[in-house]
């Protein structure tokens, strides 16, 4: 973990799994079936922002100033959703814990811990005494490491290129860009 403050902000790394093809699993959100896309730095900070902030943090630049990503459409069953909505469940709940274990443990125990330290009075007519113990971490989460499966599929109408299942045929619609498409 590197761990960096500055203005308030803290920085930490987050590493996500790949195949040895460069390639980042998701999930449809509609259908439930996996697809992968190619692993890219900049739309997987898009895509986990959302997962964050839920946690009430916030990931990069302030929503006013990140273009708007377009959505991606499932191989399988065409449904069109932002990209963090197409996670896995595993890469949703890597997420949480990391964020639990890296941050929000952390915060709550410098929170109480100084608690602690504050001055009670001894011969007044309520007294208060507080011990806190700080608790042990979970593990450090780890994600992966992610199997080598599926087909690639290069979409022409954009030139991208996505994995899916070997035994599928019938892709209608680009992953991508969603235009109309048929298999050669």
């Amino acid at each position: 973990m590197d761990e960096s403050k500055s203005d308030d902000k803290i920085l930490y790394n987050l590493s996500l799994s790949v195949d040895r093809d460069n390639y980042f699993r998701r999930t449809c959100s509609s259908c439930g079936r996996d697809f992968k896309t190619k692993y890219d730095e900049s739309d997987l900070a898009w895509t986990i922002a959302p997962q964050i902030q839920r946690m009430g943090l916030e990931i990069g630049d302030s929503p006013d100033t990140i273009d708007e990503r377009e959505n991606i459409f499932c191989p399988y069953c065409e449904h069109s959703a932002d990209t963090s909505e197409m996670l896995s469940e595993d890469v949703s709940q890597y997420i949480k814990r990391h964020i639990l274990r890296e941050f929000i443990l952390p915060m709550t125990n410098k929170m109480f811990s100084g608690l602690e330290n504050m001055g009670t009075n001894k011969g007044g007519f309520i007294n208060i005494e507080t011990t806190y113990t700080r608790s042990m971490y979970p593990p450090r989460p780890i994600h992966g490491p992610e199997q080598a499966d599926m087909k690639i599929i290069e979409f022409l109408c954009c030139n991208k290129r996505a994995k899916i299942s070997e035994k599928w045929n019938l892709i209608d619609r680009c992953v991508f860009c969603g235009t109309k498409v048929t298999l050669v």
